[in-house]
């Protein structure tokens, strides 16, 4: 399920039926006295993870065990294999979901409740769903990363080369470290934007991301713009500055 760009934006939880809310984090929830970025960072690394990431941190006898079998899925490794993986895997989903979250041992999943109520579950069929929709709420997505099927294995040999070809043009250019949270505050207070230190921390994490690529976006078309209007050209995007975030990537 994707949300609506505009559900997203307006910091409210979004319902997902057979789940639960999902929320979007208020900036100031990472700070010192909530749960730190630090612990946000594992939460969103957690839920992101594929699953030959996951397979390069377990012991060789349990990667073994899932590598031969295919019918296992990410959450059948998650959360039923050690106890201390489906705890750091609840405290994530839980800081994400409205509801409350606990382990049914007997139907081996998550149910989500409210008043004693039971909302919804998490289990091996909608836990690649449920990740993603609590990524879209932080402005991540899970992405359509999952290896796609190849005709041969010459496709197969190409694809896996590209990605690491991505892989390593991303450490050189430096990776993402201009896209820190802490970065993306910095910036917008120092705009001009109407942001300042006293109110962006009551920016949910999605809105922040958002303000930031959109300011990014029209300085980015300014510049475009003031380069038109002094050399002229052929051909020029008027409505360029339109376009939603969303669509900018």
């Amino acid at each position: 399920m994707k949300f609506l760009y505009e559900d997203l934006l307006s910091g409210e939880p979004i319902f997902a039926e057979g789940i639960g809310h999902f929320r979007s984090p208020l900036v100031k929830e990472l700070g010192p006295t909530g749960i730190g970025f630090s612990t946000y960072n594992i939460f969103i690394a957690i839920l992101s993870l594929d699953k030959e990431e996951f397979l390069k941190n377990l012991p060789q006898n349990h990667a073994a065990l899932f590598e031969k079998n295919e019918q296992l899925t990410m959450f059948d490794m998650m959360a039923t294999l050690k106890p201390e993986f489906r705890n750091l895997l609840s405290r994530a989903l839980d800081f994400f979901i409205v509801e409350n979250l606990t382990w049914d041992e007997t139907e081996s999943c998550f149910l989500t409740s409210q008043d004693s109520k039971i909302i919804g579950k998490i289990n091996r069929d909608n836990f690649d769903e449920v990740r993603d929709m609590a990524l879209q709420m932080n402005f991540f997505s899970l992405g359509e990363d999952t290896k796609p099927k190849f005709a041969n294995a010459k496709a197969k040999k190409y694809w896996e080369m590209e990605q690491k070809h991505k892989k390593k043009a991303e450490k050189k250019s430096g990776g993402n470290k201009w896209l820190r949270i802490g970065n993306m505050i910095s910036k917008l207070c120092a705009s001009g934007s109407g942001y300042t230190f006293h109110n962006i921390y009551d920016l949910t994490i999605y809105q922040l991301h958002d303000q930031f690529f959109q300011l990014s976006h029209l300085r980015s078309c300014a510049v475009g713009e003031n380069a038109f209007a002094t050399h002229g050209g052929d051909k020029f995007d008027f409505q360029n500055w339109l376009k939603p975030v969303p669509d900018l990537f």
